[in-house]
């Protein structure tokens, strides 16, 4: 693939824990906070550790075959044909993926920065950025993201810090929420708020090894989970659960309600710029991945020629949704409940397939694991 240079440890954790840790500019903490009522903090604290539970299974699928990326077990695995497929549902899912987050921001920002600005033109500008990111390539994703990396969670510490004023300790009580079985379900399936790390299994050979890999996956998700943690907590104890749940963005609205005197307030601005950094990263990089994954199926070594097609696909995904309630319901519920059970479940069948059959990658990268 074009431009898919190594990069550090550190670089790496920074571009994946963006990509996860931008949800909590969205809907995703109103949702948990809904679903579980007082226990959300905690509740995405039983999915952080979930998803370290099978991103570490993932990752003994990588030390199986060392010096080969996901798209190359799944035909060592299954065969070419079948592979293939695989690799195949794995691109659909991350231009549905890009192709969602896009029309969230899109619904966001209109709410509440851009109301009669068209639609469209939002779009167009957003996936223009997009797709100079993907035609740069990777390496220049991961250093756009080393540079926005901090702004961004100090932008969020800033935030969290400042609000409180406006936090209740008693408000995070009952502590038990809607149910400790609830809490538990909720926070296995909600893992799939988490599963963008599998992004680190297509570009394993960029990181340089299956050590590392672990590392920086391990890395993100807990950082994730601090981030998702905090803000659960902290929108709890300032608006109570039952405004929570109602806020289209409960951390756009904790900076909303900042007030220290007439002369600094209103600190939205800070939200508003570090949310759109975070999220030109979480779609240019679901952008990229799509397309790059479909290179590496079809063995095509250039990603370029196939941006704008993939801009389009990308384009009519946005437009699926009627609106932000359907987008609620339909999108944003499969990509952050639903969807483990792709992307945790086809790598870890493909562990047990490997495992029964007895079948292992060649002793030729055998260093990478060590």
């Amino acid at each position: 693939m074009t431009n898919e240079r190594k990069f550090g440890t550190a670089e790496a954790v920074y571009l994946t824990t963006l990509v996860i840790a931008s949800k909590a500019f969205y809907t995703s903490i109103r949702v948990m906070i809904k679903i579980t009522g007082t226990a959300a903090w905690y509740m995405t604290i039983v999915s952080c550790l979930t998803s370290i539970i099978f991103f570490l299974l993932i990752s003994l699928v990588m030390k199986r075959f060392p010096g080969k990326n996901l798209v190359e077990i799944f035909e060592l695995v299954t065969g070419r044909f079948f592979g293939k497929i695989l690799t195949l549902v794995f691109s659909a899912y991350f231009v549905y993926y890009a192709g969602s987050s896009l029309r969230e921001f899109l619904e966001m920002i209109k709410a509440y920065n851009l109301p009669y600005t068209p639609p469209s033109l939002i779009i167009f500008a957003f996936m223009a950025v997009v797709v100079v990111l993907a035609y740069i390539g990777l390496e220049g994703m991961v250093r756009f993201a080393s540079v926005i990396f901090y702004p961004v969670l100090i932008g969020i510490a800033l935030i969290l810090f400042l609000a409180y004023p406006y936090y209740n300790v008693r408000a995070i009580f009952p502590i038990g929420g809607y149910g400790i079985a609830e809490t538990l379900k909720s926070g296995f399936f909600r893992s799939s708020a988490y599963d963008e790390v599998i992004i680190l299994a297509f570009i394993i050979n960029s990181i340089d090894g299956v050590k590392k890999f672990r590392k920086v996956g391990v890395l993100s998700l807990f950082i994730s989970g601090i981030v998702f943690t905090s803000n659960c907590l902290c929108n709890i104890m300032a608006f109570d659960y039952t405004m929570s749940s109602e806020n289209v963005s409960d951390l756009f609205q904790l900076a909303r309600v900042i007030y220290f005197s007439r002369f600094f307030q209103r600190i939205e601005s800070i939200f508003l710029f570090i949310w759109i950094l975070a999220s030109l990263i979480t779609v240019g990089l679901a952008f990229y991945i799509a397309i790059s994954s479909f290179c590496k199926a079809f063995k095509i070594s250039n990603h370029r020629p196939l941006i704008l097609q993939f801009a389009f696909l990308t384009f009519m995904v946005t437009l699926l949704p009627e609106g932000l309630i359907q987008l609620a319901k339909t999108n944003i519920v499969v990509l952050r409940e639903y969807s483990m059970i792709l992307v945790y479940g086809i790598p870890v069948l493909i562990l047990f397939i490997s495992v029964i059959f007895g079948k292992r990658g060649d002793s030729k990268c055998l260093k990478s694991v060590k």
